[in-house]
């Protein structure tokens, strides 16, 4: 993959693939800001930030800028993670020269209208009521508080409605001025196009941004330690549980290990996971097993659902199979399947311009650049061998931690009894 990359004299970076045959051109820009860099007091503030840079800009007042990207048959969002904000406009080819002004514009002189700060809180505060309602929404946030103890990685995305309700201007003003700042941003250009005209708008455009100095890094490596197993109870019908344990930092190479050794434990019908404790022993409705990269520490973890009955059960069996594989190891053959199926999904990842994009500012700005190039190669070298090594290095039966969601005991207590009752 031929990517070439432009770093101006503010420390700004443009990222460049020329995808001749596309008809769609996307731009995205990274800005390095996420929930990992809030303070307390400052709960959800990148993703409020984020509604509010398309509501208004010196340029485009208001939604103007929605409804130029619609008018063009276009496509324009934006996403707030723990590690990154981006936002992006994918349109026909032709249109990538108004798409880089337009983002520009927005990103370099939003106007934070006080109306549009008012209305955005009701929505956000809706967001995230919505969002906490969900029971797996809620898992992922105990289970980053739990596992994450002293990294920044524990905070959440989607903030508090509290200090969302109660957030000034001036302070959303302030924390904008210190992380949008043109070393902590990369724009990536993804389609067909004139390189020299974009290189050229670029620098005439997000170029010029006033350079100043990058913010403190926040603290994103988080030193192992033991485990917790954790119960709340809600209006929900079955169990849902997020098990697992720290991985590996972004910069180790173990992380190439750890998305096929997941894959074998918990990714599809044909993983440990699944077979045995769905198939096999009927204990769980359904399990699935991820590799969560970080900017900082990443981590395994594993969700399930189940009867809450078998709650103790599943957790037994979640151990059992990762401790099966560090003692029996692998076979070839899943071994095989698992490197197949990353490289299709890694294949499917890039359709599109958008999803280029997304790709290569995604690993930009983590600082490595050519993860997307060397990952192919480096899972072709993996072994059964490196497998159980991944797993004896990160995983014990103390470090593993169980975050579950069940029914309230007294729903639970009334489904045994009508149960029962039925028997008779």
């Amino acid at each position: 993959m031929l990517v070439k990359t432009v770093k101006y004299k503010n420390g700004l970076t443009l990222v460049l693939k020329n995808c001749r045959n596309n008809l769609i051109s996307a731009i995205a820009v990274f800005i390095k800001v996420g929930s990992i860099n809030e303070t307390t007091f400052q709960s959800g503030l990148s993703h409020f930030l984020e509604h509010l840079m398309f509501k208004g800009s010196n340029n485009y007042l208001g939604n103007s800028m929605s409804r130029n990207v619609e008018n063009m048959g276009g496509c324009i969002n934006a996403v707030t993670t723990k590690g990154y904000t981006m936002y992006y406009i994918s349109a026909q080819k032709n249109k990538i020269e108004k798409c880089i002004e337009m983002l520009a514009d927005t990103i370099q002189n939003p106007l934070f209208s006080q109306d549009e700060i008012d209305k955005e809180k009701k929505v956000v505060i809706e967001e995230i009521k919505r969002y906490l309602d969900n029971p797996e929404s809620m898992l992922y946030e105990k289970f980053y508080n739990t596992i994450y103890t002293k990294s920044t990685l524990k905070n959440s995305v989607i903030g508090k409605s509290q200090i969302i309700a109660n957030i000034s201007r001036k302070e959303l003003y302030n924390y904008y001025k210190t992380y949008y700042v043109p070393g902590n941003i990369i724009v990536v250009a993804v389609g067909n196009f004139n390189e020299i005209k974009v290189k050229k708008l670029v620098g005439e455009t997000f170029g010029k941004f006033y350079e100043q100095s990058l913010p403190i890094e926040p603290l994103i490596v988080e030193n192992i330690h033991n485990g917790e197993d954790i119960i709340e109870y809600g209006n929900v019908e079955i169990g849902y549980m997020l098990s697992g344990f720290l991985g590996p930092n972004l910069s180790e190479t173990d992380m190439y290990i750890a998305d096929i050794a997941v894959n074998i434990l918990g990714e599809g019908r044909t993983s440990k996971l699944y077979k045995f404790l769905y198939e096999k022993k009927h204990l769980v409705f359904s399990i699935d097993a991820f590799f969560m990269i970080e900017r900082g520490t990443g981590n395994v973890c594993i969700m399930s659902l189940f009867d809450p009955k078998n709650i103790e059960e599943v957790k037994n069996e979640i151990k059992n199979q990762i401790q099966g594989i560090i003692e029996n190891g692998v076979t070839q053959k899943e071994l095989n399947r698992a490197k197949l199926s990353i490289k299709m999904n890694l294949s499917l990842s890039f359709e599109t311009s958008i999803d280029i994009a997304e790709r290569l500012g995604y690993w930009y700005l983590m600082g490595n650049p050519s993860f997307v190039t060397k990952y192919v190669q480096k899972l072709e070298k993996i072994t059964i061998e490196d497998i159980i090594h991944f797993f004896k290095k990160y995983y014990s039966s103390k470090l593993i931690s169980n975050i579950a969601l069940l029914p309230k005991l007294d729903i639970y207590n009334n489904e045994i009894y009508s149960e029962k009752k039925n028997d008779k």
